[in-house]
């Protein structure tokens, strides 16, 4: 094998961007993917002047009371509500990047084929002749030689690469600081009551443009 081909092969090739581009396109996604969560909370569980979206319950409690001497218990039904922010019933879009897997095979084949001829030729031609008045006879003789010699080389290069990455990402855990104001906020507003809340989940829903797609 030719090392000079092999090593002209590889130090053409950009090994460096090969690798850091899956790399840095993960990256981006990730940020992509942060924006796009942001938004969310932003459009989804806030209103438009930064109040958290709450959703409120509506619903019918029965109490029964002390029982009479002269007759049954008396019942009395009282319409109740409670409320909860609407992040901590609805799941966050928190998508992540977990793994990146960049392969590379390059494989390289060289082979020489080296042909040598070599050909001679010899040629004696005889011519005769009837011509001197001394001689009955004129006799001449002609050599004629030659060589040939040849040199054939063939090299062959075959060079095969498999290039490929993937990129794995999955939902990710509901965050943890984020959690516990979901839970300050539900334990200060999860408590029923007997006076009616106003919902504020879509009250401003039309007046909020939605961000452009890129």
């Amino acid at each position: 094998m030719n090392h000079e081909i092999v090593n002209g092969i590889i130090n053409s090739m950009p090994i460096e961007k090969m690798v850091a581009a899956p790399m840095l396109a993960a990256v981006r996604a990730q940020t992509e993917m942060s924006l796009a969560l942001a938004q969310f909370i932003d459009h989804v569980g806030l209103t438009k002047d930064g109040e958290i979206r709450m959703v409120t319950f509506k619903y019918e409690e029965t109490t029964q009371g002390d029982a009479k001497s002269d007759g049954p218990a008396s019942s009395e039904t009282k319409t109740r509500y409670i409320q909860a922010p609407f992040l901590a019933l609805t799941g966050l879009p928190n998508i992540g990047v977990e793994n990146i897997n960049v392969n590379f095979e390059l494989e390289v084949k060289t082979a020489e084929d080296t042909k040598t001829t070599t050909e001679a030729k010899f040629t004696n031609e005889t011519d005769a002749q009837y011509k001197a008045f001394w001689s009955p006879v004129s006799v001449s003789t002609k050599f004629t030689g030659s060589v040939t010699h040849g040199s054939e080389q063939t090299r062959h290069t075959d060079t095969r690469a498999k290039y490929s990455f993937n990129v794995s990402a999955r939902k990710q855990n509901t965050p943890e600081a984020f959690m516990r104001i979901i839970d300050i906020i539900t334990n200060s507003v999860a408590t029923p009551t007997n006076q009616q809340v106003t919902d504020n989940l879509t009250s401003d829903r039309t007046e909020r443009k939605e961000p452009a797609s890129k």
